[in-house]
């Protein structure tokens, strides 16, 4: 059954252009008319580079982003006609991780304090000890040590931070997990500590995965199956393996080329 489908999906960028003595409106289409689908526990690749409107993907997912036309299912719920209110009982249902260089991290808060700003949203009412058995949860799956609790983001190494982002995440317990650009910016050794971890908490936890990179490589160790993303629009979507392998798009078997 699907968990998460995306319907003939359109997201548009509003510019402002200065022409002579006023400004003139004008409008880029960052995905045009994408449909694809995820199922229950699976895993979904999508593959692009900078201009292929991934990110404004990510963002329309988390409603962070207009829709303007298409539509977005998640849990059988279509999000892209209900209102933030609605969507907020959802939205720990559905978490994402994000690039190193984001700053998804709050660089003035500790580590704990980053974990207690979650529960205090999500768990409010939870007694104290409840809190601290979710967050010993996370801190073992993601293998984080406990003397890092009262650091800084900016006392960590690279993969330390992602894996605090990641445990982060998982404090909600989601269904479906997005991993945006998760791994970009880090060396071959750090890439594959982080991809070994997502795949084990993936295990653990059943998670639904959508990972959405510009690195095939990584997509194809995480994903099930992989659209390729150029332009936005969605030029293939097969298998990982038919995709790796048996490319049928000229930009598929470019980035066949050059990642792998």
């Amino acid at each position: 059954m699907e968990f998460l489908s995306v319907e003939d999906l359109t997201l548009l960028e509003q510019r402002r252009r200065r022409s002579w003595f006023r400004y003139d409106l004008s409008e880029r289409v960052l995905i045009d008319q994408v449909s694809f689908a995820i199922e229950k526990s699976q895993s979904l690749g999508i593959v692009g580079e900078e201009d292929s409107g991934k990110h404004a993907l990510v963002m329309a997912l988390l409603k962070l982003h207009e829709v303007s036309e298409g539509k977005i299912t998640f849990a059988e719920v279509v999000t892209t006609e209900i209102g933030d209110r609605h969507f907020r009982r959802l939205r720990k249902r559905l978490q994402a991780v994000f690039s190193e260089e984001s700053g998804q991290l709050t660089s003035e808060f500790t580590v704990d304090q980053m974990f207690r700003e979650v529960l205090q949203v999500w768990y409010r009412r939870e007694d104290r000890d409840v809190w601290a058995r979710r967050v010993e949860d996370v801190m073992v799956v993601c293998e984080l040590p406990e003397a890092i609790r009262p650091l800084y983001p900016g006392e960590l190494d690279a993969v330390e931070r992602q894996q605090v982002a990641l445990a982060r995440a998982l404090l909600t317990k989601p269904d479906l997990l997005i991993c945006h650009c998760f791994t970009r910016g880090l060396d071959a050794v750090q890439e594959a500590e982080l991809l070994n971890l997502v795949r084990r908490v993936r295990e653990q936890y059943g998670l639904t995965l959508l990972v959405v990179t510009d690195d095939l490589a990584v997509a194809h160790q995480l994903s099930d199956d992989i659209g390729v993303l150029h332009r936005g629009r969605l030029v293939e979507l097969s298998s990982a393996d038919a995709v790796v392998n048996r490319p049928e798009h000229d930009y598929t078997r470019r980035l066949v080329r050059y990642s792998l």
